[in-house]
């Protein structure tokens, strides 16, 4: 497949994500209610209070309960959306804290926009990663995790996990790159890892994975320090707000969470107070569910499994320190995760606290797709499995709510009520503008492949007959 095919392709894919309306979720709207207020000047979203509930409230003010990496990301989009004069109404309404407004859909999707930019730079890079240690699998296997892992469904939604996510995982495409002895990689490499703390700070534990990895790739002093000053610099806009709002560089609005409302607005303060910052020790439990419940990482998107189980392969065939990193990471994420006091992140379409693991699972996924014929047939169908439920997912509201079983998907699909709605309508039209794009791009995969197929026929029947 030419580049440009490739390209076209993951555009498809991007603007099929593109197509939904997000849902005006809490974490939706505390993110769009912090960038309406960073545009204003403030770091207290008192203005701009909205249907969300995570909130903060500290010293009389309301805040966004949120890391403000994907606000300030989103301020520029949104500034200019407001000098065009095209931001939509927020009217007002009788639920949520007094002063509450009503965050439209249409609002959210404007500025979800740099998800979906997001989202589309993180196909490149898995494309571009992959290509370079496995030719031709690039494409494939980024529209396989594009299509089958939660990367689609919380790309439709303004959630921080996707532009997180690509932030940390370029920082891994920078470290990995052995053609350059340069400083400048590892230190670009680390203000983007700190940048993704900065969206979201649970990724502090990807930034140190590769650290750990910098250093292990090539052990260099100057390497090192490269890294972590680049990390510290990309942690720089984080403590200037943290700062800005509450005083100190190290307090944060998950230290003031809103856990009940009430008539106030913050009648009880504390959603977090739980152990440290909501978190006390992994539960084999807890971790047992978020892979194998009903939500769990692998009944919704077994390929994943199947990347996971790929790490020895990816190990064998050269590519021992990233196959220690991805496992490392999955440990660790999922040791993090199941420590969590609410595990799979509220209404959601699987555990959301692991989406910074999906990228990372692009380069073993590849090495099975070089294996023998069993190990490419299995992987496929787990793909395919994969993106039935994610994609079901996408156009059937994905946040779905705790203990409600996947099917309720299925079943919103059939009836044809209760689906996502799309830029152009609902029902038919927002599945139709959904899955046009992705089975243009599936079209254009599967018709390269026939034309390496026949042509490579071809060859072998002119060589055989200049032979003859």
């Amino acid at each position: 497949m030419s580049r440009s095919s490739k390209i076209i392709v993951l555009v498809l894919i991007a603007l099929a994500a593109a197509t939904q309306l997000p849902e005006a979720h809490w974490n939706a709207s505390a993110h769009y209610a912090l960038v309406q207020s960073l545009a204003d000047g403030s770091p207290s979203i008192d203005r701009h209070l909205n249907q969300s509930g995570d909130i903060a409230y500290v010293d009389g003010h309301y805040y966004a309960a949120k890391s403000p990496g994907l606000a300030a990301f989103s301020l520029p989009l949104y500034l200019t959306y407001r000098v065009a004069g095209v931001v939509p109404a927020a009217p007002a309404t009788k639920y949520g804290p007094p002063g509450a407004h009503l965050t439209t859909r249409r609002a959210i999707w404007m500025v979800n926009l740099v998800s979906i930019a997001a989202f589309f730079a993180l196909l490149l890079l898995m494309c571009s990663v992959v290509d370079s240690r496995f030719p031709g699998t690039g494409a494939p296997v980024a529209v396989m995790l594009g299509l089958g892992t939660m990367l689609l469904p919380f790309a439709t939604q303004y959630f921080s996990h996707v532009l997180s996510t690509t932030l940390a995982f370029a920082a891994f495409v920078l470290l990995s790159k052995r053609r350059t002895s340069s400083r400048l990689a590892p230190l670009a490499a680390g203000t983007l890892a700190g940048l993704a703390v900065f969206t979201e700070m649970p990724l502090l534990i990807v930034g140190l994975g590769l650290g750990i990895y910098a250093i292990i790739d090539h052990p260099r002093l100057g390497r090192a320090l490269s890294y972590g000053a680049g990390f510290l610099a990309g942690l720089v806009p984080l403590a200037l707000y943290n700062t800005w709002a509450f005083h100190s560089p190290l307090n944060s609005g998950y230290s003031y969470t809103v856990k009940e409302l009430g008539a106030s607005g913050h009648e009880v303060v504390g959603t977090n107070g739980q152990g440290f910052f909501g978190f006390t020790y992994p539960h084999l439990g807890t971790a047992f569910d978020l892979l194998f419940s009903h939500r769990g990482l692998f009944v919704l998107a077994p390929l994943t499994l199947i990347g996971l189980l790929a790490l020895p392969s990816l190990a064998r065939r050269g590519y021992r320190r990233e196959a220690l990193l991805v496992a490392g990471l999955a440990l660790a994420l999922l040791a993090y995760d199941s420590a969590y006091y609410t595990p799979f992140g509220g209404a959601a379409p699987g555990p959301r606290f692991l989406i910074p693991l999906l990228p990372f699972l692009s380069l073993p996924i590849a090495a099975v797709l070089r294996g023998g014929m069993i190990a490419k047939v299995v992987t496929i169908a787990a793909a395919i499995v994969s993106a039935f439920w994610m994609t079901a997912a996408t156009v059937a509201q994905p946040l779905l709510p705790p203990r409600t079983s996947p099917g309720v998907w299925i079943d919103r699909v059939l009836d044809g009520r209760q689906l996502s709605s799309s830029i152009l309508g609902v029902g038919l039209t927002a599945e139709l503008v959904f899955f046009l794009p992705i089975l243009a791009a599936l079209s254009i995969m599967a018709g390269s492949a026939w034309w390496r197929f026949v042509s490579g026929r071809s060859s072998r029947q002119r060589a055989y007959v200049g032979t003859d």
